[in-house]
């Protein structure tokens, strides 16, 4: 890592993109790592979004909760989980050890948001985060 803290990443590589509203960078344990300020992920919700990833049957059912928002549950597979809630949702992408929370409401659109997330879980993924 290049001295960047979590918060810095959550600045420069989602919000500060104009592609993610609001972000957060959480460990598959549910710890928050950074979150973006005011948005009010919980460890719980984390731990839940985590554990979507092995059985989703839990986000089927209850969708996706985040920042005390029920999203519901749009697809997902062993990488990325998607949920929507009228004009917003969130994208949630999984590295080898955290989870890159974004979301987005209208005007960014669902794959702007994607992209942006995906793109910091893959140079995460290759600084063995």
């Amino acid at each position: 890592m290049s001295g960047m803290s979590w918060n810095d990443y959550i600045t420069n590589q989602l919000t500060g993109t104009g592609n993610v509203s609001r972000g957060a960078i959480a460990g598959l344990d549910g710890s928050v790592w950074a979150i973006s300020d005011g948005w009010g992920v919980t460890q719980q919700e984390c731990q839940s979004i985590a554990t979507g990833f092995t059985n989703k049957d839990g986000l089927v059912q209850k969708g996706m909760m985040c920042a005390g928002e029920k999203y519901f549950f749009l697809s997902g597979d062993d990488c990325v989980l998607r949920g929507k809630k009228g004009n917003k949702g969130i994208h949630v992408a999984k590295t080898n050890t955290a989870l890159v929370i974004g979301q987005y409401e209208d005007p960014i659109q669902p794959g702007q948001c994607a992209t942006t997330v995906e793109a910091l879980a893959d140079y995460l993924k290759n600084c063995n985060y």
